[in-house]
């Protein structure tokens, strides 16, 4: 296949043709018949013309800033896909430019009953374009430019007036997206919760986001495919949003509304409460039990988990009950008898060439540790009566601040410039939910709610701002130890 052997483009701003751009290209081979055929230009024509890696500083000079250029052409993919290939073989790096593509466009906004077929010299006659197209490089810009602007007065009847509508606007959207994006439009740009409701008023699905009106936005374009959310979208009569302090408040909110409501169309966090634990019993006999939930697991029982599922739960079942070992120490202190133990067992599988039965050891011990491991970390946070922390928040010079108690989320605020963040702590906590410790391993949230808080203390940049008690994890547990006794931090900048 020939290279690229003229390149032509047109810069158009608010309908005015500002620049054009136009040169023909060696492409260091000969070019094949038909393409001369087709556009009229020959090696001869092309000997004396520069390549395409002394011709692309200029062309992307041309185009510009990516934050300020669409580039637009017809059956763009094709276009697009040979300049790409010369920037990389060029070792040019190519911007990420916003494209878009009249051929598709025209799809969607013209009938066969006006033009046959969506080629560009049929649709430049169809648009009386001031240019014919000739398969030279210069006159089909030209042509592309009036077709573009033909179908944006098409755009209009479809309420398309901005470029993120534009780049939205595709077949894959349904009627429902298209009538219903209007219920994005009052919605504020903040982090919080949306919720999609039906006409009774009930929740339909229940999201987050740092950008509610972004993300709200984006289920009436064609990024959204899902074939289940756009049967959302035709059953949704309006959207609620729950603006949020921080992204976590939101999250931690999003879990709750999940698990209370348990929304047809959400997947994940709706049944929260049917995770599987293991517990320790003494009757009949001293061994673990996988149990349903986590009501009946006092805090002083011996409990690990929760695990990933039954088959999980099961390997670190049968990981503890292989091995004979102290089972009150494992669960809350010690891993490393029987992790050893169970190391040693697959080495020895694995030499006598049993290596199906030493991928089951290694499932067991990848089980009992995963299972122990999340124990460990909720169990030293909600025993926990408060702990508040700091992070630096998105905006410059702000900081979000968040009260757990009991492995709760109590309360989250965000500083505000002027106003002594001490001042704005002392009102959190003051302000926070009461929650009160119920002696289970759970006393105030689920274990998704618990996790989610453990993840967001151990992200980068947070700080502990206070601590009622010992919040510790075990030496020999199955992470490394960490153990912070209660404390007073004062500074956040």
């Amino acid at each position: 296949m020939a290279g690229i052997t003229e390149i032509g483009a047109v810069k158009v701003r608010g309908g005015e043709v500002i620049g054009e751009f136009q040169t023909l290209i060696n492409p260091g081979e000969d070019i094949p018949a038909f393409i001369t055929v087709l556009t009229g230009i020959t090696n001869a024509m092309v000997i004396k013309a520069p390549s395409i890696q002394e011709s692309f500083p200029a062309l992307l000079e041309f185009f510009g800033s990516p934050a300020e250029t669409v580039l637009v052409a017809h059956n763009a993919p094709f276009d697009m896909g040979f300049l790409k290939a010369a920037a990389k073989n060029n070792d040019y790096l190519w911007p990420n430019y916003p494209v878009v593509d009249t051929a598709r466009l025209a799809r969607q906004v013209l009938t066969k009953d006006e033009v046959p077929n969506c080629k560009l010299a049929t649709l430049a006659i169809f648009f009386d374009a001031q240019t014919s197209p000739t398969h030279r490089a210069l006159d089909d810009a030209r042509a592309t430019v009036d077709v573009l602007h033909g179908i944006f007065d098409r755009l209009g009847s479809f309420g398309v007036t901005t470029l993120e509508e534009l780049k939205g606007f595709s077949t894959r959207i349904t009627n429902a997206q298209r009538e219903k994006k209007h219920l994005a439009s009052t919605i504020a740009q903040a982090p919080g919760v949306y919720i999609f409701r039906g006409a009774k008023n009930e929740p339909l699905y229940v999201g987050t986001s740092r950008n509610l009106k972004n993300r709200v936005r984006s289920y009436f374009t064609a990024a959204e495919t899902r074939k289940r959310i756009h049967e959302m979208i035709a059953l949704t009569d309006h959207v609620d949003t729950i603006v949020c302090a921080t992204i976590l408040e939101a999250q931690v909110r999003e879990l709750r509304m999940i698990n209370e409501h348990k929304p047809h169309y959400n997947k994940r966090s709706r049944f929260q409460e049917k995770a599987i634990w293991l517990k320790l019993r003494h009757k009949p006999m001293v061994r673990f039990y996988a149990i349903q939930g986590n009501k009946t697991i006092a805090e002083h029982e011996i409990w690990c988990g929760p695990f990933g599922g039954r088959e999980e739960a099961q390997s670190a079942m049968d990981a503890i009950h292989h091995h004979y070992m102290d089972v009150s120490l494992f669960s809350t202190h010690d891993l490393r008898e029987i992790t050893q133990g169970l190391n040693q067992k697959m080495i020895s599988l694995s030499e006598e060439e049993l290596f199906e039965e030493a991928a089951n050891v290694r499932n067991q011990i990848s089980a009992l540790v995963r299972g122990v491991s999340r124990g460990h970390h909720i169990r030293a946070l909600t025993s926990l009566a408060e702990i508040v922390i700091a992070k630096p928040a998105t905006v410059e010079g702000r900081w979000e601040f968040t009260c757990i108690r009991y492995g709760r989320l109590a309360g989250s605020a965000l500083s505000t410039p002027g106003i002594d963040i001490h001042h704005t702590i002392e009102s959190l906590t003051l302000t926070a939910e009461v929650v009160v410790d119920d002696g289970s391993i759970l006393p105030a949230s689920s274990h998704e709610e618990v996790e989610k808080l453990l993840s967001y203390i151990d992200s980068e940049g947070v700080r502990i701002v206070s601590l009622k008690g010992q919040w510790a994890l075990p030496v020999f547990g199955s992470t490394a130890p960490i153990v912070v006794e209660e404390q007073m931090h004062s500074r956040y900048q």
